[in-house]
């Protein structure tokens, strides 16, 4: 069995574990017009996806009109949004990068939100969602540099694909590329550190747990030491404490060194 071989397979069983955790269904919630006021978009309308227990699992915005179009207020949303959701998870669960492990909250609560930029009716939107071939992370070539990516679908032989921000994990808007841009799956995946399916399991259970945490109670603490050892990028100390951190691998140093010394 290849690299690639594994991977798919790892993906497939993490897939199969968490839709049988999924609740469902899903139904879809508007929120009140103010909401759209106050952040300046009067002609947007915002809904969400929430699952039985309460989770939103997706925040979706778009004009009015397109909204009414693709999902009414109080609709039960197919399976067909939330197995897409759930593959996609579980094809980026087993990748160990910084940049794919950044992005696994937004694609959580954000990824049919890229689709809405790409597609103009649900027909095609559900349509698309049932290819099992899609979506998966990939890196695309942009402006010769091979970054970070999902693919979401190829028509008239270009991909469409959304650029992953590698320090944040946010989506870029998407764009069509052509084959040549894209790294060889097998190749790429080939050259990976897969995890293992239990230890995937883990990584999407404990970024569901977060949202759940962060939407119960969204404000954001203070990381702790072990935070930023462990997640640098996403982790802010305050001053006092940055200072302090400073101060103590400074002090440390001395304390060493004079003892090796022997003064």
């Amino acid at each position: 069995m290849t690299n690639f071989d594994y991977y798919r397979a790892t993906a497939d069983k993490v897939n199969a574990a968490i839709l049988r955790k999924v609740k469902l269904p899903w139904q879809v919630e508007y929120q009140p017009a103010d909401d759209a006021v106050a952040s300046g978009k009067s002609g947007e309308q915002k809904l969400l996806m929430v699952s039985p227990s309460g989770l939103i699992c997706q925040r979706i915005s778009l004009p009015k009109a397109e909204a009414e179009s693709f999902w009414s207020d109080k609709e039960s949303v197919c399976s067909i949004v939330s197995e897409y959701v759930v593959r996609g998870a579980s094809r980026l669960a087993p990748l160990r990068q910084t940049s794919y492990r950044n992005n696994f909250p937004h694609w959580l609560e954000e990824c049919i939100q890229q689709l809405h930029y790409l597609i103009g009716s649900k027909e095609k939107l559900l349509q698309l969602m049932t290819d099992t071939h899609y979506p998966f992370p990939s890196k695309v070539k942009v402006q010769g540099n091979y970054l970070p990516c999902w693919v979401w679908y190829k028509e008239n032989n270009q991909y469409a694909v959304s650029v992953i921000d590698r320090r944040t994990g946010l989506f870029s808007k998407p764009q069509t590329v052509g084959d040549d841009q894209l790294v060889d799956n097998e190749k790429w995946f080939g050259a990976q550190v897969i995890d293992s399916a239990d230890e995937c399991i883990e990584t999407v259970t404990y970024y569901i747990s977060e949202l759940v945490r962060k939407q119960t109670d969204p404000t954001e603490p203070e990381p702790t030491l072990t935070d930023v050892i462990h997640n640098p990028c996403k982790s802010t100390l305050s001053p006092v404490l940055s200072v302090g951190l400073i101060m103590g691998v400074v002090v440390s140093f001395f304390l060493i060194f004079k003892m090796l010394l022997g003064f």
